[in-house]
């Protein structure tokens, strides 16, 4: 009995060292959402690092009728919390399926939800009742303009052009 509890209580305290002997950071000491990244002094579309912001916190699926992205954009939301955040939304729209729409896929109706993830579980997961919408956009990809090869600039007259819904929460 003695050895039976001896085992359990080795096996319940080992992990809770790393690899140096030190003892790990417990799991409630880990924040569980991470700190934004610094606004950009100057917004300008064509300095955005947009596959850093896209990379690991975007997914893209392709539906039966139309091509889903799907961004957090917790991480840089100090560049949307500004007077003109309705443009930098339609840039970043226009910027993730400039860049990631799926090759060889023929869909041409495209839906993008940029949201925040305000929490997440102990594994990191988003808790997804603490989910902020942001922006709801749905428009055509062959109504984008063509200037594929550099960023886009988001005017007026080209925001009523290409969106055929953009709803900002």
């Amino acid at each position: 009995m003695k050895r039976a509890f001896a085992l359990i209580l080795c096996l319940s305290v080992l992990p809770a060292f790393a690899q140096d002997g030190s003892l790990a950071q417990s799991a409630s000491e880990v924040p569980l959402t991470p700190t934004p990244a610094p606004a950009m002094a100057h917004w300008d579309v064509s300095k955005v690092p947009w596959d850093d912001w896209f990379k690991d916190h975007a997914t893209v699926k392709e539906k039966a009728e139309y091509v889903y992205f799907f961004w957090n954009a917790q991480d840089v939301k100090l560049n949307f919390e500004v007077k003109d955040k309705k443009k930098r939304l339609a840039e970043a729209a226009l910027e993730m399926v400039r860049r990631m729409y799926p090759a060889g896929s023929q869909m041409d109706q495209l839906k993008v939800d940029i949201v925040y993830v305000l929490e997440r579980d102990s594994y990191g997961a988003p808790k997804w009742d603490s989910i902020q919408q942001v922006a709801h956009l749905e428009f055509k990809r062959s109504k984008m303009p063509k200037a594929v090869k550099k960023p886009l600039v988001a005017t007026s007259a080209v925001m009523k052009k290409v969106f055929e819904k953009f709803e900002v929460f």
